[in-house]
């Protein structure tokens, strides 16, 4: 746990803080994003579990998604956040639950009225668990429950993840199909 931190946390400091952090949807739009085959990604990495297991969905909180979309994403949400909430490792836990409450959060925030229906669930269960974490609780309430919309990659190991993550065919910077992650995953040792 204490080593997970103190690799992660050196690293943003040496990138300027938080450079791609945004409030402006815009800015962080991805083009060409297909948000079903990146939800098939985020089950996949939700399954598996671990520390990373929420940050697919989290890597598209902010896009623009259908109403199938947000169906597909409060599904997931409720079929995994009380997995990811269980984790034995503390910190893997929450850190799981800060991301992917906040992935909650900004889709509804950023949605429209049909969105924010279909996630509402979702969202009011997502804004009670900032309280429950032991570690992470100020910033995951920040997040979830602030008065700022927070978006983009943050930083970047997140645009690296995002970057592998995410398929959007057609823009270089991302996966361009749902195959590629498939092969990337197999040569895993």
């Amino acid at each position: 746990m204490l080593k997970v931190l103190l690799l992660f946390v050196p690293i943003l400091f040496t990138n300027c803080f938080f450079p791609h952090v945004y409030h402006d949807q815009e800015r962080v739009l991805v083009h060409g994003i297909d948000i079903t085959s990146t939800l098939e990604i985020a089950r996949a990495e939700l399954e598996e579990g671990g520390f990373d297991a929420s940050l697919t969905v989290w890597a598209i909180r902010d896009q623009k998604v259908t109403v199938e979309d947000a169906d597909n994403v409060s599904e997931l949400y409720f079929e995994f956040i009380d997995k990811v909430a269980a984790e034995n490792n503390r910190t893997t836990a929450d850190f799981g639950v800060w991301h992917l409450a906040w992935a909650i959060s900004n889709l509804y925030r950023n949605g429209d009225a049909e969105i924010k229906a279909r996630l509402e669930r979702a969202y009011i269960d997502a804004l009670k668990r900032p309280e429950n974490l032991t570690q992470f609780k100020d910033v995951a309430a920040e997040h979830v429950n602030g008065n700022k919309v927070y978006m983009g990659d943050i930083h970047d190991i997140a645009r690296s993840y995002a970057c592998s993550h995410i398929v959007a065919p057609g823009n270089k910077k991302y996966l361009q199909s749902l195959d590629q992650y498939k092969k990337s995953r197999d040569k895993k040792p």
